[in-house]
């Protein structure tokens, strides 16, 4: 408003003033509407963490115009990618070393990062970021409790892209994750990474950490080429007309029952994980073809 008074004293503006103006209000607006539209679905999921952070991951596509988002969480000495969208999406439970980039400076100092150029950043990854084709990124840090425990991180394709302007509408979407944090971890015993990868209803590894495990083990047989391993993806069928004729409640025990009965199937050493809403992956490592 005060941009506008400022003009407006002038008594003459220029078209390319107006049209600035016009342009900042109507971008001011759109950030705006994705914000509410983003807590409106938040406010839906309750205290599911998960769910939270691939709703915002998503929200922040159209938020500042990127071509990937992604959470990152620091376990251990890496930076893990525990929800995507975009060109990220693929990325799932990736992982980083927190030395080796610029995830990691972010969360040490807990400051903001805007990198329009990741080719002359030597805090990047330079790796990661061709794997992903990443050509400037902005990295917001996440807090709970006083400490840096994350990393939201937006990409885009071109060079330069992000703003003072997304950075501001990135923070307004930080505080709101880092809400959820402080309440899951008050009303939740559980601790932050277990609600990161596991699924709230089933207490199954989620589809981020199941990935990650995936990964893992795909690495393992490369480096090792008598090892094998076996992927099951199971569909629970019909659970859509018991939820429309029973409710939702039912169709959530079936979905808790299910995931019982597939720990006491599997190995114990097997990775059992819910991976979509009436969907189940199941990755047996180390396997020998007489189980098949």
């Amino acid at each position: 408003m005060f941009a506008v008074c400022k003009i407006t004293c002038r008594g003459q503006m220029t078209l390319a003033e107006i049209e600035y103006i016009a342009d900042s209000w109507q971008d001011r607006c759109e950030k705006l509407t994705t914000i509410v539209d983003m807590q409106t679905s938040i406010a839906k999921v309750g205290m599911d963490l998960t769910s939270v952070m691939q709703i915002i991951v998503k929200h922040c596509l159209v938020l500042v115009q990127c071509d990937g988002a992604a959470i990152e969480f620091k376990e251990g000495n890496a930076m893990v990618y525990r929800a995507t969208s975009g060109v990220a999406e693929p990325f799932l439970g990736h992982s980083i070393p927190i030395d080796n980039s610029l995830s990691g400076f972010c969360l040490q100092t807990g400051k903001v990062q805007l990198c329009n150029d990741v080719t002359v950043n030597r805090r990047a990854n330079q790796a990661a970021c061709a794997e992903i084709g990443v050509a400037s990124m902005l990295l917001i840090p996440l807090h709970h409790h006083d400490n840096t425990v994350g990393v939201l991180k937006v990409f885009s394709h071109a060079k330069p892209h992000f703003t003072s302007r997304d950075t501001a509408a990135l923070k307004l979407v930080s505080e709101q994750l880092a809400a959820t944090l402080y309440y899951c971890h008050r009303f939740v015993a559980d601790n932050l990474v277990y609600q990161a990868t596991h699924d709230s209803m089933t207490n199954l590894l989620n589809r981020s950490a199941f990935m990650e495990q995936l990964n893992r083990e795909y690495s393992l047989c490369k480096s090792y080429p008598g090892r094998k391993f076996g992927v099951f993806i199971i569909d629970m069928n019909g659970l859509k007309a018991v939820n429309d004729e029973l409710g939702h409640r039912v169709g959530d025990s079936m979905l808790s029952e299910l995931a019982r009965r597939l720990l006491k199937a599997f190995r114990p050493t097997d990775k059992v994980a819910r991976i979509g809403g009436d969907e189940f992956g199941v990755l047996m490592s180390n396997i020998h073809m007489k189980m098949l």
